[in-house]
């Protein structure tokens, strides 16, 4: 009887892991609902970060910077070539992280000029057929502070700073996507990227009167899609399900998910092929999205996703395919992320795909 059991367990454990081993063919990818906002997320498709760009910046210190904050961080000034080949390399979306405090006055008026250069290089992506998404990125290093002790004045700046955003872009047609924060946190706290209850909830409130300035300003904004993360953009189960999404057909929920490690500054090797284990966990965070989000009617876009490792290339790209393909299959667009550093795939000086098996768009 025992050995009978025990033939049996081992049976049904075999058969499992024979699934697993070919998980793409195994794994069940429930249907959503065909709102508006989950079509949407699947229209915006694989993208490319333009990291470490517009979002560049001493942070250090808050200090008034010019247009040449661009390649502060080292990366070339944005061309329409680049895009161009961005688009051709296969990629449908570019997301585009603004810093925009170096370049606000005392009133938190943008200078106009640095405004103008956030226009061009989204009429580049735009020009090219793709969508371009705009952010606020850095900024909680200086003001976007998510505790209840800041969120008067944070509330105020981000307010006052999409205002001006929303009236610049209200014209533009729904291929501009905008995006209200990128990792809202608590910078240096002992909860910085775990959160609490109470940061959950700041992060909620400002995500709604985000909005509410964003509709008010009229034009296409009435209408236009509007991407909101959770508490520093967690993908963990605990964040998510605090997220509270405004009840609007035209929102996204956005999250960055690096898999295998808590927050993408830790090195992110692929010595080892994806493991069984790696492949579920992927494939229950993704879960979780459709269960919080897409199953409600929201579409999802993950705006970051990325490995450092760069010597282990059959690894990475194995990891990035089963991470694209199976969030694809739950109708989740995916944005690499590419600062141009340690996180490069695009050869931005020569134009080029530098890790072509890294990421298939």
């Amino acid at each position: 009887m025992f050995k009978s059991i025990v033939a049996i367990f081992t049976a049904i454990v075999s058969f499992i892991g024979g699934c697993f081993s070919n998980i793409n063919d195994a794994i069940f990818f429930p249907e959503g609902p065909q709102t508006e906002s989950v079509v949407f997320a699947e229209k915006i498709g694989n993208g490319w970060n333009l990291g470490n760009t517009l979002d560049a910046c001493n942070l250090e210190k808050e200090e008034k910077m010019g247009l040449e904050s661009e390649v502060y961080w080292g990366n070339p000034y944005t061309t329409k070539e680049m895009i161009e080949s961005v688009k051709a390399a296969g990629f449908s979306s570019v997301r585009i992280p603004i810093t925009w405090t170096p370049h606000m006055d005392e009133n938190y008026t943008i200078d106009k000029a640095w405004l103008n250069r956030v226009k061009e290089i989204a009429d580049m992506v735009l020009d090219c057929g793709m969508y371009a998404i705009i952010n606020v990125h850095h900024d909680d290093r200086f003001w976007l502070i998510t505790d209840e002790e800041h969120e008067e004045r944070s509330t105020l700046i981000l307010t006052t700073l999409w205002a001006q955003v929303s009236e610049h872009f209200k014209d533009y047609d729904e291929h501009l996507v905008f995006e209200t924060m990128n990792e809202p946190r608590v910078v240096g706290d002992e909860n910085e990227w775990s959160g609490t209850d109470e940061y959950f909830e700041v992060v909620n409130r400002l995500n709604h009167a985000v909005l509410d300035v964003i509709r008010k300003s009229g034009g296409n904004n009435t209408t236009r899609f509007v991407m909101m993360p959770a508490y520093a953009a967690r993908c963990e189960k605990k964040t998510i399900s605090e997220v509270r999404l405004p009840d609007d057909e035209h929102i996204l929920f956005s999250v960055h998910f690096y898999p295998g490690t808590a927050h993408r500054s830790e090195f992110l090797d692929c010595e080892k092929k994806l493991s069984l284990k790696e492949k579920s966990e992927i494939y229950h965070t993704l879960r979780n999205f459709y269960k919080f989000f897409i199953k409600k009617g929201y579409g999802v876009v993950l705006g970051e996703y990325g490995w450092t490792d760069r010597t282990n290339l059959e690894n990475l790209a194995e990891r990035a395919d089963f991470l694209l393909s199976t969030a694809n299959g739950f109708g989740i667009p995916c944005i690499v992320w590419d600062n141009g550093a340690d996180f490069r795939l695009f050869d931005r000086q020569t134009q080029t795909l530098e890790f072509p098996d890294y990421v298939k768009p």
